[in-house]
């Protein structure tokens, strides 16, 4: 049980890197505010994900998973900024 919770972990942790890298390079291009945290928006993104599989597995019903994305992408675009291509 302790190997397939290490194996589960570690599967986590490398979609977690994946999308924190892209939101830390959306950050560091001035995309998202300085005061925006990639590393818990990169958790609450997997979270959303993975919260949402488990209920559209469990209702057979794809809406929860898309209303989790949906809310969490929005949550991301309102944070993003204009980048100021003439600098």
């Amino acid at each position: 049980m302790l190997n397939a919770r290490r194996q589960l972990a570690s599967g986590f942790n490398r979609w977690e890197t994946a999308i924190r890298h892209g939101l830390a390079a959306m950050h560091q291009r001035g995309e998202l505010p300085k005061s925006a945290d990639p590393d818990r928006l990169a958790t609450a993104t997997l979270a959303a994900v993975q919260g949402g599989l488990i209920l559209t597995q469990v209702t057979r019903t794809t809406a929860p998973l898309e209303a989790a994305l949906d809310e969490m992408i929005a949550h991301i675009a309102a944070l993003t900024t204009t980048v100021d291509d003439t600098a």
